[in-house]
């Protein structure tokens, strides 16, 4: 008896752009939501001027989709020896319990993680707020490893 063969169907990425300010037209209604839901004390006018902001600095790299929006950053690591990090600051997607937008937000990671690269960085932080479970970013972009950081309030 011949077994069936099982086609692993190949990803084709997502068209992912990077987002300009015209792009506050289509994504701005939810991106706004999930904004005030995050931040409740910052007010819409403080959160255009924020994203405003970033759109063209060289350290942010701040992604769209049709359903999704992706932000990182380049920072340092603090240290003797300062290490370059693109730290997502969050990827959202329009309704998290789509899996086809969920799927496609995760190509937000290797676009992060290529611009990393690009920017001479060594590590990716993520998971930080993100609607992409963390299986689908593992496929993306490798296993991703969990450490524990300890902090106190001042």
């Amino acid at each position: 008896m011949a077994e069936a063969a099982v086609k692993e169907i190949e990803h084709v990425p997502a068209p992912t752009r990077r987002f300009e300010l015209a792009d506050l037209s289509q994504h701005g209604a939810w991106l706004m939501k999930r904004f005030t839901a995050k931040f409740p004390d910052m007010t819409d006018n403080a959160i255009a001027g924020y994203l405003r902001g970033i759109l063209f600095s060289n350290e942010h790299l701040f992604l769209y989709q049709d359903n999704a929006v992706g932000l990182a950053q380049l920072v340092y690591s603090p240290g003797i020896r300062p290490v370059k990090v693109v730290q997502e600051r969050f990827v959202w997607i329009k309704d998290r319990n789509n899996k086809e937008w969920c799927e496609n937000a995760a190509d937000f990671y290797a676009e992060m993680q290529q611009w990393g690269k690009r920017q001479g960085a060594e590590r990716l932080i993520a998971c930080e707020d993100t609607d992409v479970p963390k299986a689908l970013i593992e496929a993306r972009i490798g296993r991703l490893f969990d450490t524990k950081i300890s902090h106190a309030r001042i």
